[in-house]
């Protein structure tokens, strides 16, 4: 990474795993009639920080940190700080933003986190109601979750952003207003919502396909979402990408930076990264990374046409859409050139709009997003 970017570092243990969770995390209570002891997260942390210190970032200057997993705060917090420790070690930017993910609980140790230069917190409620709750197998109640909120601001949080869910088994519209309003009284700067998609291979999936549960019908997912938009816009939060919402000055660096292709380094288990020519990940093999093989592998470098697929569909996410002119300044040549009939197809099925100089969703686009995006794959 030789220009200005951001780093990903991946925490893959979790207190439980969620049903609906295809993420490559592992739980350290129960694994297959075992326990991942805490030798196991130790040398984790050792090779994690052996990683990080054998890269050379050059002259590049880290604007965005993001710890992510699993659920990292499931560390001991002494075995978290010195990752954190290894990171204030990295040429980062003097505002730069580093966010932390963790699961509602009380016994965080936020002001230590504080302390060694987390400033921002994901914290993943997705719904308030406990049978809700219980149907996806989270492994909280939402009771304690001002209290949560309250403690990161104590220990001086102003950034924190609060992750909902939408459409999962047996959940209402009411239920979902419900979500929605409590976590606007908790006043977060930033909020994101999700649709609840199976995975195959998870549980979720698996009760699906025996038929002992059933997902809310797509009609009522599309309203649960159009509710969200009308809701969270009215309370202020503005709607900057197709699931995030956020107050002024609030967006999310890091995930803003990954939709505007900037470059990024993973480090980790199976963590990805992007040099703007090369995406490459980390093994998945725990055995394997903790003995540091397999750290840069699968390296897919990108034609000139795979990377203006991507700025299009990755910049479409964004409600501001695709610059022409920063896509003529990276390729030195025109939106219109390359896709102009998909474009003009695309907006005469009324998904996309031309604002003159940029491309961006409609809201019907926002519903067919997928869609859109396959146009210019």
């Amino acid at each position: 990474m030789n220009e200005d970017g951001g780093v990903y570092i991946h925490i893959p243990f979790c207190a439980s795993k969620c049903a609906y969770c295809d993420f490559l995390s592992f739980e350290t209570e129960v694994r297959r009639g075992g326990k991942w002891p805490h030798v196991i997260q130790e040398q984790y942390v050792q090779a994690l920080l052996a990683e990080i210190r054998q890269h050379d970032f050059l002259d590049a200057i880290i604007d965005t940190v993001y710890i992510g997993g699993g659920t990292p705060t499931t560390l001991p917090s002494p075995l978290l700080c010195e990752v954190l420790r290894q990171i204030q070690g990295l040429n980062l930017a003097t505002d730069a933003e580093i966010t932390l993910e963790m699961n509602p609980c009380t016994d965080v140790a936020l002001s230590e986190y504080k302390a060694h230069g987390v400033n921002r917190l994901s914290i993943g409620l997705q719904a308030w109601q406990w049978d809700l709750l219980e149907k996806i197998k989270r492994s909280h109640t939402a009771e304690s979750f001002p209290q949560i909120i309250n403690d990161a601001r104590v220990a001086r949080f102003d950034n924190i952003n609060i992750d909902l869910m939408f459409a999962l088994p047996g959940q209402t519209m009411r239920n979902w207003r419900e979500s929605i309003s409590q976590v606007i009284e908790l006043n977060p700067e930033h909020i994101s919502t999700y649709s609840l998609t199976p995975a195959e291979g998870t549980p979720l999936w698996d009760w699906i396909e025996a038929g002992e549960i059933t997902l809310p019908d797509e009609a009522l997912d599309r309203a649960m979402y159009h509710e969200a938009i009308s809701m969270l816009t009215a309370a202020g939060y503005k709607h900057y990408e197709i699931s995030n919402f956020a107050k002024p000055g609030r967006e999310s660096r890091h995930n803003v930076g990954c939709w505007r292709r900037k470059h990024y380094k993973g480090f980790g288990l199976g963590a990805h990264s992007f040099d703007g020519v090369c995406r490459w990940r980390n093994t998945r093999n725990m055995e394997w990374y903790i003995n540091g093989y397999g750290l840069r592998k699968d390296i897919d470098v990108l034609t000139e046409g795979d990377a203006m697929a991507e700025t299009m569909f990755l910049g479409l996410r964004m409600a501001i859409g695709v610059s022409k002119q920063e896509f003529y300044d990276a390729f030195g040549t025109t939106i219109a050139y390359i896709y102009g009939p998909k474009i003009n197809k695309l907006i005469g099925k009324g998904l996309i709009v031309d604002t003159g100089d940029r491309i961006a969703l409609t809201p019907r686009g926002l519903d067919f997003a997928n869609q859109v995006f396959e146009v210019f794959l």
